[in-house]
């Protein structure tokens, strides 16, 4: 039970990689905030996570609006008491395109879901966590945001900055003993990917070291759900 009574938030927990995090935390003991756009897949996952006798609540939320957000985290923060640990997930990506042919409102909606979203969920967060004194924060990053891939412009300009923002913020709050870091799972079989890849189960080992107590003093890193371990020492 290495996240007994941690209260972790997690984004985009209705499906795939999140719902995969959330219930590898709810079998480590964490209690669990979700939030969703996709009401009735919130709902089934929430069901299935109270069958793990894990204490939950899940709240519809688009993280690329910035009211919702701040409601849900203060609704999950007065159900909970605290927050040990954010993962910030949710992510869209629009169809491959060059960039001559792409809209603008889908770069805008890109970048307001994947950099815009996290902002503003960790900036709701954070607060909660200086006064805790404690903290992890686990950015979900991406292979094209940590290489060049064509076609992707926004979604690799999105994950990109997230990066950086991930290396920022962790220097910015290691004084509260606050740990940022960010994961790139590979290629899993989500929505995104059309469910080709490996099983969003498989890439869970890493989010739950980060946000135990056996990861204190790792902040400011860029890991690989595959041989993270290795990238460690």
């Amino acid at each position: 039970m290495k996240l007994k009574d941690k209260v972790a938030v997690i984004t985009g927990g209705g499906r795939g990689i999140g719902q995969a995090i959330a219930k590898a935390y709810a079998r480590e003991g964490a209690k669990l905030a979700l939030c969703a756009r996709t009401t009735t897949e919130l709902d089934q996952t929430v069901k299935e996570l109270r069958t793990l006798n894990s204490e939950v609540e899940g709240w519809s939320c688009d993280v690329s609006l910035e009211e919702p957000v701040k409601e849900f985290i203060v609704s999950a923060h007065k159900k909970f008491g605290r927050v040990d640990i954010l993962v910030n997930n949710a992510g869209v990506m629009t169809r491959p395109a060059p960039m001559t042919e792409l809209d603008i409102k889908k770069w805008d909606y890109t970048i307001a879901v994947n950099l815009r979203g996290p902002f503003m969920v960790t900036q709701a967060v954070l607060p909660i966590m200086m006064k805790q004194k404690t903290g992890s924060i686990i950015n979900v990053s991406s292979m094209i945001g940590r290489g060049a891939y064509a076609n992707f412009i926004a979604y690799a300009t999105s994950k990109w900055g997230l990066e950086g923002f991930s290396q920022t913020l962790a220097a910015e709050a290691r004084s509260s003993d606050i740990r940022v870091n960010s994961v790139e799972p590979g290629y899993v079989a989500t929505k995104l990917t059309g469910y080709h890849g490996s099983k969003p189960e498989s890439v869970t080992d890493v989010f739950v070291y980060l946000a135990s107590d056996e990861a204190k003093g790792v902040t400011g890193k860029m890991l690989s759900s595959s041989g993270w371990k290795s990238q460690l020492k």
